[in-house]
């Protein structure tokens, strides 16, 4: 690897790791459920020292990624950036294994620097970089375990091989969808296999390699299981939870599933071109997942990719796998079509078919010019000057590929209301209040919004519960909070009905529901000399 080369990726990487980091405890705004009940999660975890494999909470979620944000809140504390950092920096080192997984596919280093510098500039990719959610880790766990096992069958050594395996067993540890990337992984093994075997050749250097790739494959497959033990063993003894909620938004268990599975299928494809996910957490404003020129050269990519198909039968097959089963995830499922994040798997085959195609624009271009030369013999100085021009031109394009990310992140989407809302920052300010009240203030928080009960209180709690570090019994004694389930009718009127705070002690009422009226009215008829005040984005009721 050339010093330029090194030069190249170092600068590919500040990029990528600017737009992940810049702002990030502030940008995004607010905590979503989701991302706090795992940071409930490491607070329990490092309380108690019970770090588990899988988080059942919540629908269940592998505990390596929780395991990894509970070392960051050990450090920095309970904070909304705290969680998405890890998310940062898993984000930052995927582009590094982009570049050596289509390096090593390809044995071309400027297509490895073109994917990486994809993946750097990827709004996609950049938005879940800065959540904390686990499903990030995928592509990095598929990228550098795809590149170790190319690796590995490439020069039969057993190192690569049982690191390809381990990151292949830790890759389940993950997220759900990595569970698709077995189809992926088997293509280079069956195909480095199927060519070694098949030799007929009987000297001892063909048995010898054909020897030790069967070796190195069983490496692989020990360190596979030896990775994947803790969480296999979890679910042999939880059967329920290896499936999670798959089955209750899949496209099967609708009434007309052919139906349904090719209006997902479309989706999912035409959010590359034209409408992306909706959903404002994972995107802005149904933005496209690709950029448009990102996009052209990505079908530019498949289209040479498939032609090129006789000559490098490894590379796209691998390529075509790698892109059709990690699309499985979201075209199998029915909720929230298209899907960015269940389809997070799709983005190093993307990426690297994007980067196939501005390769072979690139060579197009140097084509063009030398034949042009030996017509035109003549005019050599003025053709290279136009293959310069045109490079130029090809460069300069590629530039506003992380500007325009740029814009549209830290810009556009940052500060729309839409945004505050989708990651509930109300409930943020509203924890950060209570935290700061004196310990011997009572403080009762009106949990009057809906979701799935953890451990008796509805997910949307789970925010400020994180920002109070009150998710433990003992923690919600310990500082005066009590949580009181209104998110029905029922539960309504028995909370109010319920609730007797200490009449000569301080105390106030939290309502997770601000724009509640009628709850908060209702509270304030029982108890007429309960005071309201607004010191933020919502609403306190106060007896002092």
């Amino acid at each position: 690897m050339s010093k330029k080369s090194i030069a190249l990726l170092c600068a590919i990487m500040a990029l990528g790791a600017f737009l992940r980091f810049y702002q990030i405890t502030e940008i995004p705004p607010g905590l979503y459920p989701d991302e706090a009940m795992n940071g409930n999660n490491a607070l329990e975890a490092l309380a108690t020292g019970d770090f588990k494999v899988f988080y059942p909470e919540n629908n269940g979620r592998e505990g390596l990624f929780i395991n990894m944000q509970a070392i960051s809140v050990a450090a920095f504390g309970n904070t909304p950036w705290a969680l998405r950092i890890v998310s940062a920096l898993i984000g930052t080192l995927t582009i590094l294994g982009i570049y050596l997984v289509a390096r090593e596919l390809f044995r071309s280093n400027p297509v490895g620097l073109l994917a990486a510098f994809f993946l750097a500039a990827s709004y996609w990719h950049l938005n879940f970089s800065r959540i904390g959610f686990r499903a990030i880790m995928l592509p990095m766990f598929a990228t550098f375990g795809i590149y170790f096992l190319l690796k590995g069958l490439r020069t039969c050594k057993a190192l690569n091989m049982i690191i390809a395996g381990t990151l292949t067993g830790l890759g389940v540890h993950t997220y759900i969808a990595f569970r698709f990337m077995v189809f992926v992984f088997a293509v280079p093994i069956v195909y480095t296999l199927w060519q070694r075997m098949r030799v007929k050749r009987s000297d001892v250097l063909s048995k010898t390699i054909a020897l030790f790739t069967l070796f190195g494959i069983t490496f692989y497959i020990i360190a596979a299981l030896v990775a994947l033990a803790p969480l296999g063993f979890y679910f042999f003894q939880h059967p329920e939870a290896f499936a999670s909620r798959a089955g209750d938004v899949s496209v099967f268990s609708s009434a007309a599933p052919a139906k349904e599975l090719l209006i997902s299928a479309g989706k999912t494809v035409g959010m590359f071109f034209w409408n992306g996910d909706c959903n404002w957490r994972h995107n802005f404003n149904c933005r496209p997942e690709l950029n448009p020129l990102v996009a052209v050269f990505f079908v530019i990519g498949i289209i040479a990719s498939i032609r090129a198909s006789t000559t490098y039968k490894l590379q796209s097959t691998t390529l075509a796998v790698w892109l059709i089963a990690m699309s499985l995830p979201a075209v199998l499922t029915r909720e929230g079509i298209p899907h960015a994040l269940r389809a997070i798997g799709m983005l190093p085959p993307v990426m690297i078919l994007a980067s196939l195609g501005a390769d072979r624009v690139r060579g197009l271009i140097t084509t063009w010019s030398a034949r042009q030369k030996t017509q035109w013999l003549t005019k050599a100085v003025q053709i290279e000057r136009i293959r310069r021009e045109l490079t130029v031109l090809l460069i300069a394009a590629l530039l506003t590929v992380p500007l325009i990310t740029y814009r549209d992140y830290f810009i556009r989407w940052a500060d729309k209301p839409q945004t505050y809302d989708a990651f509930d920052t109300s409930s943020v300010h509203l924890g950060k209040y209570l935290a700061a009240l004196p310990r011997e203030t009572h403080k009762y928080i009106v949990v009057n919004r809906s979701g799935t009960l953890v451990r008796g209180i509805p997910m949307p709690a789970q925010t400020i519960i994180y920002i109070t570090d009150t998710f433990r019994r003992e923690s919600q004694r310990e500082k005066n909070f009590t949580y009181i389930v209104a998110d029905g009718t029922t539960s309504r009127a028995m909370a109010l009905s319920d609730f007797n705070p200490p009449a000569q002690e301080k105390y106030v009422i939290a309502f997770l529901d601000g724009l509640d009226g009628d709850l908060i009215t209702a509270f304030r008829a029982k108890y007429p000399k309960l005071k309201a005040h607004a010191p933020g984005d919502f609403i306190i009721l106060e007896n002092q």
